[in-house]
């Protein structure tokens, strides 16, 4: 049977490569956090996003 289709419209993926010692950091934080990989990601994004903002307010 197939899955149902996403009710958030999150219709995008997205594939990326990194060293093994990347996942390990990337999976042993979102144990830690009882959080997916994904979350973790778009967190970090997050922050990323911020802190851009807040140094264009400086300027």
């Amino acid at each position: 049977m197939p899955r149902k289709p996403s009710l958030n419209g999150k219709d995008s993926s997205l594939r990326i490569r990194m060293s093994p010692e990347q996942k390990e950091r990337l999976v042993s934080y979102a144990e830690r956090h009882y959080q997916t990989m994904s979350n973790v990601i778009f967190q970090a994004l997050d922050i990323l996003y911020k802190r851009e903002e807040q140094q264009n307010n400086k300027e």
